[in-house]
């Protein structure tokens, strides 16, 4: 199955999913992956601001998951302002659906 994520709150629900449907706790998934707890428990519920690569690939690996890169655009069309605009109403109703979600503020 492939889904369309388009930030790292969203990331943190799938990789949440992907967890319970293996039976894992955060813990068992932190020690399969080599990260704390703690720091799954943050991604799950959206409070990072920012998830290194490396650990990213790692934990998608553990989870059997991967991840893939496909265009948005056409090729050659430019980002414009609507398409910001876009972006930032996408996520602001994404937060509102999902409020346990939304990035610690700091």
């Amino acid at each position: 199955m492939s889904m369309h994520l388009s930030n790292l709150p969203e990331l943190g629900l799938e990789v949440a999913r992907l967890r319970r449907d293996q039976g894992l706790s955060q813990r068992e998934l932190g020690k399969l992956s080599g990260l704390a707890q703690s720091t799954l428990a943050r991604l799950e519920t959206g409070q990072l601001s920012e998830f290194g690569s490396r650990k990213l690939l790692r934990l998608l690996e553990v989870l059997g998951a991967g991840l893939s890169v496909t265009p948005l655009r056409r090729s050659g069309a430019s980002f414009t302002l609507d398409d910001a605009l876009a972006e930032r109403r996408a996520q602001v109703e994404f937060e509102a659906q999902h409020p346990m979600t939304q990035r610690a503020r700091g």
